[in-house]
């Protein structure tokens, strides 16, 4: 049976493929086989490495130990080394407890001190306090002595339209008041002077027809009672006399007295600005603020 040109076509790519396979698949065995030899020569290169690095360590090791071996100090040797350290240790100790006491001391002294300044700044609160209300008694005193005095000069007016003007001894004018009217009263100044008012309250008219002057106390009006608007909100408002607020602003209320008069009359802003009292005139070495009783 004679094969035709095509089917000899087809034989011949037959035979060619399986050739091909064939070939690819020695050349493939090949390559594994060169891998797993190659693979087999770097496992013993491995261990040979591997084998010597472990002999080279031994080696070292031992030179290692035999160094430590020269190098062990004598039992005489650690125990002076012991006895040094524990020594050390026990200088630390006693440095550091010495330390402490003197932290601890120096405290107590901080605190010594701190109560002595306390006790200093206390004493001098006391003694401004004390100055402060020494000087406002003393005010006081100058301002009963002052209304007197000019009801005695009333009073020496309506008597003998003259008047000293204030000058001269207080107890004196009232005794020569007295002499004047003939008549003489037991007790104290402010007592002999009102019974000397009652003596003469007659001549007051008078008085009034030779115009002489005779001054009446006015009244104490508020700025709100007057109709005058401050422009402020309402809010207590202070009268002429500055009962509660600030006799220059009469919008603050009264925080500083002034020193050595000791009238309380002003608040802070407008003390800063005045180096008299307002009430008195009289220079204003400082202000204070007095502390509440």
């Amino acid at each position: 049976m004679s094969l035709g040109e095509s089917e000899y076509c087809l034989l011949y790519v037959i035979v060619k493929i399986a050739d091909y396979s064939f070939v690819c698949y020695e050349a493939e065995a090949a390559r594994r086989d060169k891998e797993a030899a190659d693979k087999r020569a770097e496992e013993e290169k491995a261990r040979w490495r591997a084998k010597a690095a472990e002999a080279t360590a031994a080696r070292k090791e031992g030179k290692a130990k035999n160094k430590e071996a020269k190098k062990a100090k004598s039992a005489f040797k650690l125990e002076e080394e012991r006895r040094a350290r524990a020594a050390a240790e026990l200088r630390t100790q006693e440095e550091r407890a010495a330390q402490l006491a003197a932290e601890q001391e120096s405290a107590r002294r901080a605190e010594r001190e701190a109560a002595e300044l306390a006790g200093a700044a206390e004493r001098a609160a006391l003694r401004e306090d004390a100055e402060l209300a020494e000087a406002l008694r003393r005010s006081e005193i100058d301002a009963e002595e002052e209304a007197l005095a000019r009801r005695v000069s009333r009073c020496e007016e309506a008597v003998s339209s003259e008047s000293t003007g204030g000058g001269g001894d207080l107890p004196r004018r009232v005794e020569r008041l007295e002499a004047s009217l003939g008549t003489a009263t037991e007790g104290s100044l402010e007592e002999r002077v009102g019974a000397i008012e009652r003596l003469i309250e007659p001549e007051a008219g008078e008085a009034a027809e030779h115009h002489l002057p005779v001054a009446e106390p006015s009244a104490a009006v508020s700025l709100a009672d007057a109709g005058l608007d401050t422009g402020r909100p309402a809010a207590p408002e202070s009268t002429m006399g500055g009962e509660t607020t600030c006799i220059v602003c009469f919008a603050r209320g009264k925080s500083h007295a002034a020193v050595p008069c000791g009238h309380l009359c002003a608040c802070g802003p407008c003390s800063e600005l005045m180096q008299e009292c307002p009430y008195c005139r009289e220079l204003v070495m400082m202000w204070m603020v007095p502390r509440p009783v």
